[in-house]
């Protein structure tokens, strides 16, 4: 397993460069990683895939959905049910037996699902990898620190002779936008733990004190970096979003504080973080925009224009996901340049899953978040992780209505990271393995 848990810190570690750097490249080499992370993860650990399986189990409907909804998007159907392209199509070649599907373009459809194939394979081998609570402890630094890392590029890209450094590409752009925000959980989180280990020690010589202050300062550095970036960048909206998300962890420190049962406090404790979003997003609705574009923040005008339009025309199934690029030649105005992605990822979402499925994402998203904040409260030392995976669930899903963050593979790529490194520590471990009271 260790050759495993070096993949995946290094899939972690390389972020930056990815994110810098651009281009095509980085689908194909996240899936080579993962591909090779869990093959090699899966050898000889079946006591580890045994508890991993177990755990995913509860989560089978979620994970099979996208597959299956793309896949209905990619076969012929009936031409009440597919998009109105081929209809049209159709008639101008005069070919009545042209097979028509949801998805406007089935092959853009079956990349996407060929990327979210390797996001499962990244989920199940991270899972694995982070069982161990060492691992997981390295796993969540590394995170850490390349979150910031990204924090410290937007900081210095503001220098005159670093002004490239940051791409000015709209989707390009995104992961310098969404990333930080994840560092300022991240790092809040090593500031709980630092603040916690402390006072839970009566006596602690000044080895481990001179440790834990080193952490505590780090994670406030982190933080003073994250929040330094997100001002740099103008993204006011995200400093919102993510101290709603900071609030996650004194939340769950007071539950088990007082002793609350998990359920309860999880069902309270949510219905605080959606009130907090809820009024975050209602805050930032813009009434010039209608429905969800309202909430999108963008100064690219074009890219409004086109969602718009493109949101008007679509159908109650979607056009197929991944089809957005193909959809923006059609409805950009003449002479402008093509965007590849939408003004927001929930818009994204209406547009190439359809309504119906934006509904059923944000009941998943809802059933991981509860899980994991359940697991965090009744924890034990290592609740951070949980935790942070927790907060970091609705502080993504309010950007996934303002921007198109995450419709990037990287930050797709770092969150599932995280959200693996919340579940794989849901449980207590003995040994690496998931205790008797897994569920």
């Amino acid at each position: 397993m260790s050759i495993a848990f070096y993949l995946l810190n290094f899939l972690v570690a390389t972020t930056p460069a990815l994110a810098i750097a651009g281009g095509d490249f980085a689908e194909p080499a996240i899936a080579l990683l993962g591909a090779a992370m869990l093959a090699i993860a899966a050898i000889g650990h079946s006591p580890v895939l045994s508890s991993t399986a177990q755990l995913l189990k509860r989560f089978v409907p979620a994970l099979l959905f996208p597959l299956l909804w793309m896949t209905c998007q990619i076969v012929p159907v009936p031409q009440t049910l597919a998009h109105p392209v081929w209809s049209a199509t159709a008639i101008a070649l005069n070919d009545a037996s042209l097979r028509a599907h949801i998805s406007l373009d089935p092959g853009a459809t079956l990349r996407s699902l060929t990327w979210y194939l390797t996001l499962v394979t990244v989920l199940i081998s991270a899972i694995i990898v982070t069982t161990d609570r060492h691992q997981a402890k390295t796993v969540h630094f590394v995170l850490t620190a390349v979150t910031t890392f990204i924090s410290i590029t937007v900081l210095i890209s503001q220098f005159h002779a670093f002004a490239g450094l940051i791409p000015t590409e709209h989707a390009a752009a995104a992961p310098f936008a969404a990333l930080p925000v994840v560092a300022i959980l991240l790092n809040g989180a090593i500031i709980v733990r630092a603040i916690e280990r402390y006072l839970n020690r009566n006596e602690i010589d000044a080895p481990a004190r001179r440790a834990l202050l080193l952490e505590g300062c780090s994670g406030l550095g982190g933080l003073a970096l994250s929040v330094a970036a997100i001002v740099i960048l103008g993204r006011n909206d995200l400093l919102a979003v993510a101290a709603a998300g900071l609030t996650m962890f004194p939340l769950v420190a007071l539950a088990r504080h007082l002793g609350i049962l998990p359920s309860i406090s999880a069902g309270a404790f949510g219905a605080i973080i959606a009130m907090l979003v809820g009024a975050i997003l209602v805050r930032l609705h813009a009434p010039s925009h209608p429905g969800l574009l309202g909430f999108a923040v963008s100064n690219a005008h074009d890219s409004i224009t086109l969602t718009q339009r493109a949101l008007a025309d679509s159908p109650s199934l979607g056009s197929g996901i991944g089809t957005f690029e193909l959809l923006s030649r059609a409805y950009q105005d003449f002479g402008a340049a093509p965007e590849p992605t939408a003004a927001s990822t929930a818009t994204s979402i209406v547009i190439e899953w359809g309504t119906p499925a934006l509904i059923v994402l944000l009941g998943f998203a809802a059933q991981l978040f509860f899980f994991m904040l359940r697991g965090a409260i009744r924890r034990g030392r290592d609740w951070f992780f949980s935790a942070t995976a927790a907060a970091a669930l609705p502080t993504l899903l309010c950007e996934a209505f303002l921007d198109p963050s995450l419709s990037s593979y990287l930050v797709q790529t770092v969150v599932v990271v995280l959200i693996s490194l919340g579940l794989s520590q849901t449980f207590g471990r003995t040994s690496g393995l998931a205790d008797s009271t897994m569920e």
